[in-house]
């Protein structure tokens, strides 16, 4: 971002420019969506736009920064810290994963189809950091039944591992029943979680 917005007006710019961005990849797909289209979407010029964001990549960064929020945001909400079981949390979350994949009127399938080309590394770091937030207080929480070690490394490696299962199957269309994915999906995070410290690989 070019300019970061200071004023109650700015934000409100900012934050109208990010959503014009979405809508305009929900209806034109990402290579139609131009900043003169997010610019006439959001109710302003094409000028104002630029004081802000340099082109539509920082715009397209901005998006997927605030959709890795609202994503945390939401999993969040889910009531996983009452869930004794480690494989029902789990399920749960990747339930969750694939549902708002399928949400937003096709905006997520868009940016899923160019997942390749879009900075999709910011993403999955924010991502990652939350997973990791969300990790800890569930294992403090649970330590007796679940006395994980390496918890970071886990959690870096199961994060990549889902997001990667599921963006080429959401991609690629259902060659795979979602559902028998996401038990799979389950059995796999659960299991190597759940490994106990003194059998877990060196």
């Amino acid at each position: 971002m070019r300019k970061q917005p200071q004023q109650k007006r700015s934000r409100e710019m900012v934050r109208a420019l990010v959503d014009a961005t979405a809508l305009c990849i929900q209806r034109h797909g990402l290579d139609d969506t131009t900043t003169a289209r997010i610019a006439e979407q959001a109710g302003v010029s094409v000028g104002s736009l630029y004081q802000y964001f340099g082109d539509k990549s920082a715009l397209i960064e901005a998006l997927m920064d605030r959709l890795a929020e609202d994503i945390a945001g939401g999993l969040r909400r889910l009531p996983l810290m009452a869930v004794n079981d480690l494989n029902e949390m789990v399920h749960r979350s990747i339930l969750f994963g694939f549902s708002v994949l399928r949400s937003r009127d096709g905006l997520y399938l868009e940016l899923v189809r160019n997942w390749h080309r879009l900075p999709t590394h910011r993403m999955v770091d924010l991502l990652q950091q939350h997973f990791m937030e969300l990790s800890r207080l569930y294992f403090l929480r649970h330590y007796r039944d679940y006395p994980i070690e390496n918890l970071e490394v886990r959690v870096f490696i199961v994060t990549n591992s889902v997001l990667f299962t599921m963006v080429r199957h959401v991609s690629q269309g259902d060659l795979i029943g979602e559902q028998a994915l996401a038990r799979e999906l389950t059995r796999m995070v659960a299991g190597y979680l759940a490994e106990p410290p003194e059998t877990a690989a060196p």
